[in-house]
């Protein structure tokens, strides 16, 4: 082997392992979580979301349009499960450390904690990421999917927003919130 083409591999070789992403994905979290009875994973359509009102204006109505999914991932800590509750939230937490997750919000007191977090531009968001955690009662992982959401925009719909309670995951949801309450 010459020296040219020794050197040329061991570049090739540094280049692949430098360009490989060194954070988990939080979609592979998501997948691997499902197949666990410890989680409540749901994938939610867009189309059960709904304006409140007809009289919504037109950029509400674009703005609801470029939400595709959500996807809702719960854990609920239980006395039996502590350790494997806190082996899970330290791999969320690991996971959003990821620089391509930018901070939108981050609040936290007594024990809960909600962090926002976004992909994509600042005016053409592609994922919003939401985790909250309760020490006591366990966390949740919301991914809203989408096309160019705006921040701005998303919190003016998310005040215009109707959510069709017969839904089966919008109940399966709710049970998961009032088992995590009791």
């Amino acid at each position: 082997m010459t020296k040219s083409f020794k050197y040329i591999c061991i570049a090739l070789t540094a280049l692949i392992f430098v360009s490989c992403d060194q954070y988990p994905s939080l979609q592979k979290y998501y997948v691997d979580s499902q197949a666990s009875t410890e989680f409540i994973a749901l994938d939610i359509p867009a189309s059960i979301v709904s304006l409140k009102e007809e009289d919504a204006s037109e950029e509400t109505r674009e703005t609801l349009k470029s939400i595709k999914k959500i996807n809702f991932l719960g854990y609920q800590i239980t006395e039996d499960n502590t350790e494997e509750y806190k082996a899970e939230q330290q791999k969320v937490k690991e996971i959003l450390k990821n620089p391509k997750y930018q901070d939108l919000i981050r609040v936290g007191s007594g024990g809960k904690s909600l962090v926002v977090k976004f992909l994509g531009e600042e005016d053409a968001i592609d994922e919003v990421i939401f985790y909250g955690a309760d020490k006591e009662l366990g966390f949740a992982l919301v991914r809203v999917l989408g096309d160019g959401m705006e921040p701005s925009k998303m919190m003016e719909l998310a005040q215009q927003v109707n959510i069709d309670d017969d839904s089966a995951s919008i109940q399966q949801i709710t049970s998961f919130m009032k088992n995590v309450s009791e």
